[in-house]
């Protein structure tokens, strides 16, 4: 892994910090695979439940590709957006949630990295948009689709097409991001936010964003949604979870839950 990108596990949270403040913490072609190594070791350590991106200081999560190196020239523009793709796609198909800590702006690729997280919390100084028109390209990484999904196809065309930046109370109001709050306050709420997530069971976590996935691209989750409850409530640690919940609720908790109802 490149220094561009760290990765930090603390109480099965896992901290990944795009590291370039000086550059707006655009991502280079390099950068993006680090980053998406990262994502990738995050997802596949068993002892990381929720997954932080943010980016390195107070004024910018991430401006998307680097535009000194789109300027220079590229081989290949098609291998090179490929790399954002597996990167977001990755991101998106998680079965661990994904909070973006946008501690900044996130514009062009940086909002479509958002995009693709499960959650987004925004500093209240942030600006959010894909101005990416203005520069005689598109948002090329999902950007567009993300965004007809999550706001309809009207606003998303509005965001893309006016090339502005919405502030972050704006995001909220429009349905972009999910909280604001304080510049400063970012990193400690997401961190409040990833723990209580890490302390459900990652089986129901994981059935959470496999419905929501599968629901955003039409697809009927009644089966689905069967299979993933069995695995649930055949698991030991959930039963033990809903015993539990039973007794906070004052309620005699039975001895043991009847597997033969599951069958």
């Amino acid at each position: 892994m490149t220094a561009t990108v760290t990765s930090d596990i603390r109480d099965a949270v896992a901290w990944i910090t795009i590291q370039r403040p000086s550059a707006g913490n655009a991502l280079r072609g390099a950068d993006v695979q680090a980053l998406s190594a990262a994502v990738r070791q995050a997802l596949a350590d068993t002892g990381v439940r929720v997954l932080v991106i943010s980016g390195e200081g107070d004024k910018f999560f991430c401006t998307g590709g680097d535009l000194s190196e789109l300027a220079h020239g590229l081989a290949d523009i098609g291998l090179h957006i490929r790399k954002w793709h597996d990167l977001v796609d990755m991101v998106e198909a998680a079965e661990k949630p994904v909070i973006a800590a946008l501690n900044g702006h996130a514009v062009g690729g940086g909002l479509e990295l958002a995009l693709a997280c499960h959650q987004r919390i925004a500093s209240a100084r942030s600006r959010l948009g894909v101005p990416e028109l203005n520069a005689g390209l598109f948002p090329s990484a999902g950007g567009v689709r993300r965004l007809t999904r999550l706001l309809g196809a009207s606003t998303a065309l509005e965001l893309t097409l006016s090339t502005e930046l919405w502030t972050a109370q704006t995001a909220l109001a429009r349905g972009l991001v999910n909280r604001v709050c304080e510049p400063g306050e970012v990193l400690a709420q997401a961190g409040e936010m990833a723990s209580r997530l890490a302390a459900f069971e990652p089986n129901s976590l994981r059935a959470v964003l496999v419905c929501a996935r599968t629901a955003a691209f039409n697809v009927d989750t009644v089966e689905l949604e069967i299979s993933l409850l069995r695995e649930c409530y055949q698991t030991e640690a959930n039963r033990v979870r809903l015993r539990e919940f039973q007794q906070q609720l004052g309620r005699p908790a039975p001895s043991s839950i009847n597997k033969e109802s599951t069958q």
